[in-house]
């Protein structure tokens, strides 16, 4: 898995563009960069996930985990460019309704 991170201090976003398999042997990286970046206060934090393939409920669970930590530093958390097949995981999961899926 490959996890690259832009940030625009300006406007107070990091993007994490994610490439891969987002499943149980992955997710600790992922976790890690993410949790490692959060800010004190207000920022926004973007996944990128067009070149994600597959996602597995351990990925789903550390989505969840983040979204909430983001959250407790009143930030936000945005999921982008899902793959129909990525997608379809969250609708079924019924987390589309839980995350800001752009």
């Amino acid at each position: 898995m490959k996890i690259e991170c832009k940030i625009d201090s300006d406007k107070k976003i990091k993007v994490f563009q994610v490439e891969g398999e987002l499943d149980v042997h992955h997710v600790k990286n992922l976790k890690a960069e993410i949790m490692d970046s959060i800010e004190p206060e207000g920022w926004t934090y973007e996944i990128d996930m067009e070149k994600v393939a597959y996602l597995d409920s351990s990925g789903l669970g550390m989505l969840v985990y983040i979204k909430k930590e983001i959250g407790r530093h009143n930030g936000k958390l945005r999921i982008l460019h899902l793959n129909e097949q990525v997608l379809n995981v969250f609708k079924l999961t019924k987390l589309d309704e839980f995350f800001e899926i752009a």
